[in-house]
């Protein structure tokens, strides 16, 4: 009985439940706030990519100026207030992301233009590559250093004013590429950095016959050439004969040292040539002076320094424009007549007229070639040393009687002289005319002189006194040895052309 009562009120105890460690609740505690953080992360770097990419709020292309010194949060702030992007923080982190992980460059400043509807990425893309708007300013060679400067004065782009003073033949002629906050003396700075670079690299290249002694002088005469043909081929060419003067002591006889004399290079000569114009001493006007000028004319590019300084192995003396923008060479006075006769019919022809055409100003717009004033230096028919008695009896037999100048005098007082024929007239006058140009006449360049040679040009025949008929015809009869029909010479009744010799009666 008792054993029956224990064991109907005995209870069952279950048995004990196994408490769970604190580090372990810590630690499924953890794991919990990291899945929801990474899912926080994960939802928001995929909305942060979703907005990166997409297209942007831009309605049209728009321009915008980056700041120099303007940091990462600078720039997303800008591009949201110009309306680019639509968040700036997204944009400043995607940023500062791809600077950290090395897939992104710093963005430069500078001014970019914004395509429609650009997207966040294309937008940090185009800023960190300095893909920004660029402007260009063009020097085209044998432009004058002034022509240069007012090129980039009136431009709009550049700032400040130019400060810095390059001389003649200083700066480099060629495009140069620059940004919106770029200083006008920082453009002049790089011109003539570019000139001197020039310069240092091909001043020992040059040849051993070069007639050129100092850069200075190679600067010279590449002006010249620049002035003188806009055609690449021809520049060593035309070169030579400029050497060739050198070497023999004749004057260059250039046309545009004359033009440069008169505007000094700061305006165009908006009108051909006179004899007044070729007869006025100046410093540049190599019709009146020897050797070089004194200083260059114009910038010439790298082709005409390179043809100064090593110039064609020619026996070249004179050249005159062909009638299809280049020019025929010639070694003797009696070729180059030929040659500048044909000249002058193709002119007429083109004119039809009959009209000669003007001796053009050399400067012209940019990119455009140089108009070569053609019956010019060159054209002139100043005779080599040595060369006059050829020349007297090819054009002696040619010889107007004192009644057809007369004549001739009379019927054509009110012709304008033409340069050409002008510069024949005063190939017996040029060292009268270097005597009284007094202190203004340039000296001549130490040349070295041939063997044989004296370097010095032909001496001048004095001019007669006027006083009948007979003496008149004389003097100009020893003025004109070298002057066929169609010239123009100056007696003491002014300036008289030349007229075909009448037949004589036996």
């Amino acid at each position: 009985m008792p054993d029956q009562r224990r064991q109907r009120y005995s209870v069952v105890v279950p048995p004990r439940r196994r408490r769970r460690s604190a580090i372990r609740r810590v630690f499924y505690s953890l794991m919990l706030l990291a899945g929801g953080a990474a899912l926080i992360a994960f939802g928001g770097a995929l909305y942060g990519y979703v907005k990166f990419t997409q297209a942007g709020p831009l309605a049209e292309d728009k321009v915008v100026q980056i700041e120099r010194g303007s940091s990462v949060l600078d720039i997303a702030a800008e591009l949201e207030k110009q309306g680019i992007i639509s968040d700036a923080n997204i944009f400043a982190a995607a940023a500062k992301l791809a600077r950290l992980t090395g897939t992104g460059a710093h963005l430069k400043p500078g001014e970019y233009q914004f395509k429609q509807a650009m997207s966040m990425r294309d937008a940090m893309a185009l800023v960190a590559a300095g893909k920004f708007i660029t402007y260009k300013v063009t020097i085209p060679e044998g432009w004058t250093t002034a022509q240069a400067l007012d090129r980039l004065r009136n431009n709009e782009v550049l700032l400040g004013d130019i400060t810095l003073t390059p001389g003649e033949g200083e700066i480099m002629p060629d495009t140069y590429v620059f940004q919106r906050g770029e200083t006008r003396d920082n453009i002049v700075k790089g011109m003539m950095n570019a000139h001197q670079k020039m310069l240092n690299e091909l001043w020992p290249e040059r040849a051993e016959d070069t007639p050129v002694t100092t850069p200075a002088e190679a600067m010279i005469l590449a002006s010249i050439i620049e002035k003188e043909t806009g055609e690449p081929e021809e520049r060593p060419r035309v070169a030579s004969v400029f050497a060739n003067r050198l070497r023999l002591g004749m004057r260059l006889q250039s046309d545009p040292t004359i033009i440069y004399g008169i505007t000094g290079g700061r305006t165009k000569l908006d009108r051909p040539l006179t004899k007044q114009d070729i007869a006025e001493i100046t410093p540049y006007n190599t019709y009146r002076i020897n050797g070089l000028p004194p200083g260059p004319i114009a910038n010439p590019g790298r082709a005409s320094l390179e043809a100064a300084l090593s110039p064609a192995k020619t026996k070249d003396l004179y050249f005159v424009a062909d009638g299809s923008g280049g020019h025929v060479f010639a070694e003797t006075l009696e070729e180059h007549r030929v040659n500048v006769k044909k000249w002058r019919e193709i002119e007429k022809n083109k004119n039809q007229g009959g009209e000669e055409a003007p001796v053009m100003d050399e400067t012209q717009d940019a990119g455009a070639p140089t108009a070569v004033p053609e019956a010019n230096i060159a054209a002139t028919e100043q005779a080599a040393p040595g060369a006059a008695t050829t020349d007297q009896q090819t054009t002696a037999p040619s010889l107007p009687t004192g009644d057809d100048i007369q004549a001739a005098d009379q019927q054509n007082a009110s012709q304008a002289p033409e340069p050409e024929a002008a510069v024949e007239a005063d190939a017996a006058d040029q060292d009268a005319a270097q005597q009284a140009a007094g202190s203004n006449a340039v000296p001549p360049l130490p040349r070295p002189k041939p063997e044989g040679l004296t370097g010095e040009a032909a001496p001048a025949q004095p001019e007669a006194a006027p006083t009948t008929p007979e003496t008149e015809t004389t003097t100009l009869a020893e003025a004109v040895l070298d002057l066929k029909p169609g010239s123009v010479i100056r007696g003491s009744k002014g300036l008289i052309p030349i007229p075909a010799p009448k037949p004589r009666s036996q």
